[in-house]
């Protein structure tokens, strides 16, 4: 008799934990940063990622393009042919 409850309680013991576990693994897998999944465009002067919330862009062609500073982006307005390729 006391061969067969301490199997339940071992049963019981080990269902509770993997239980638990899989709740803690599905905690981990939704909190993803949201910051992760913003799209990265590239300053067409100097090649460096930039955010597209970029404060400093500028449209030509009816595309906007994003820069890292303000003395690339009034390089690019001084010359953008320089800068984008004709398709």
């Amino acid at each position: 008799m006391k061969k067969i409850s301490f199997l339940i309680t071992a049963i019981i013991f080990i269902a509770f934990l993997s239980q638990s576990s899989a709740n803690i693994t599905v905690a981990h897998t939704l909190a993803l940063p949201t910051d992760s999944i913003q799209k990265v465009e590239v300053d067409l002067v100097c090649k460096m990622k930039v955010k597209p919330t970029s404060s400093k862009s500028t449209v030509y062609n009816k595309k906007t393009y994003y820069f890292c500073s303000e003395s690339c982006k009034q390089k690019f307005v001084a010359k953008p042919t320089n800068y984008v390729k004709n398709k």
